[in-house]
């Protein structure tokens, strides 16, 4: 129910949803080449990958910037592109192009013929570490970086083993984000208990929107977790005692209804006023002429609505219809969309500090 409200009231009045649609898009993945799994031709001429005449024609796979690509292809004649932004190679890269070498278990350059999310999902033989080791804080900083130009680039795919790469360090913003990959199905197969796996992990970290995501699923009983409203009512609580908008709003029409939590009007009412979400409706709740209580969400929707202000009344009549209906994939990823939308105005306007905190909200 918590999760559902406040993203139900999250989605009223995002007229820009579908404009990010795209995101939700995998691209398609590449033509099958006649050269062998890796998918790079395997011979011994210039341009092949096989041009030094013995050796893998896939034993390095890169992720390279696509405005580099052509460079980096002229310099390295035993490389060629298995997709946009990845090259295969029989030989190790000379010259900095901004490539970044890619691990095969993630999938790269096709894997041995498989993309990253045509096997079953299974958990690290190691665990992550809690945090980034010092010593690799440099190689994840460029992994999340490049991640991020991938995603933004409607090229989640491809962004996937830089994330599996990161995560697998204890980058806690690329486990947080590889929780959102699996859960929606964008760059690779959804798997809720992959979602779960690396949601989990990030929460550990104190992720404030892996906490909330993680929240959702105790909710729910998914992604083979149990279902337990107490622990998805603790996530929820450290997510918004973190400063998570969607937590905030969530928690604060818990207190008001006295869901899994005691009920609290003025909690309630500071929840919503923190969650920059819903001014309005704490302004309604502060009015001494409001009814003392609500019995549940379908009484203070109705009592929101004979007030008969549009736009309160059209957020909860939205927020009821996902609670009937259940939510559509687009709705559930809106917010997400719209708030990649921001980051990416952000950027163009060249402030890269606004946007990496736009997504690191997000992600």
């Amino acid at each position: 129910m918590l999760t559902k409200i406040a993203k139900a009231l999250a989605f009223a009045g995002i007229a820009s949803a579908a404009t990010y649609s795209g995101f939700a898009q995998g691209r398609n993945p590449p033509a099958k080449s006649p050269y062998g799994n890796c998918g790079a031709p395997n011979g011994d001429g210039p341009g092949t990958t096989n041009y030094y005449s013995s050796g893998d024609p896939c034993a390095f796979t890169y992720s390279v910037p696509d405005a580099l690509v052509p460079q980096f292809m002229n310099e390295n004649p035993q490389c060629t592109l298995y997709s946009r932004t990845q090259l295969n190679c029989s030989k190790a890269a000379t010259g900095n192009y901004g490539q970044i070498p890619l691990d095969k278990r993630d999938g790269a350059g096709a894997g041995g013929g498989k993309n990253v999310g045509s096997a079953p999902f299974s958990i690290p033989s190691t665990r992550p570490p809690v945090g980034i080791p010092p010593e690799q804080r440099a190689a994840a900083e460029q992994w999340w970086q490049r991640a991020c130009v991938l995603i933004d680039q409607h090229d989640a795919r491809a962004a996937m083993p830089l994330l599996l790469q990161g995560a697998r360090i204890g980058d806690k913003r690329a486990q947080s984000t590889l929780g959102i990959r699996y859960q929606d199905g964008d760059g690779v197969k959804a798997d809720d208990r992959a979602a779960a796996y690396w949601f989990g992990l990030a929460a550990a970290q104190g992720h404030r929107a892996a906490q909330y995501a993680l929240a959702g699923m105790y909710e729910e009983g998914e992604g083979g977790l149990p279902k337990d409203r107490a622990k998805a009512t603790e996530l929820y609580i450290r997510s918004a005692n973190q400063g998570f908008d969607k937590a905030q709003m969530a928690l604060g029409i818990a207190y008001e209804l006295g869901d899994c939590v005691p009920r609290s009007r003025p909690k309630a009412i500071a929840l919503i006023r923190q969650s920059g979400e819903g001014n309005e409706i704490a302004e309604v709740l502060a009015n001494p002429r409001t009814p003392a209580r609500f019995a549940n969400a379908a009484a203070l929707g109705a009592y929101l609505r004979s007030l008969r202000n549009a736009q309160i009344a059209a957020s909860w009549a939205l927020a009821m219809s996902q609670l009937r209906g259940g939510e559509t994939n687009q709705s559930r990823n809106a917010e997400r969309w719209e708030a990649e939308g921001r980051a990416n105005q952000a950027e163009s306007r060249g402030d890269h500090g606004a946007a990496r905190i736009i997504r690191e909200g997000i992600h």
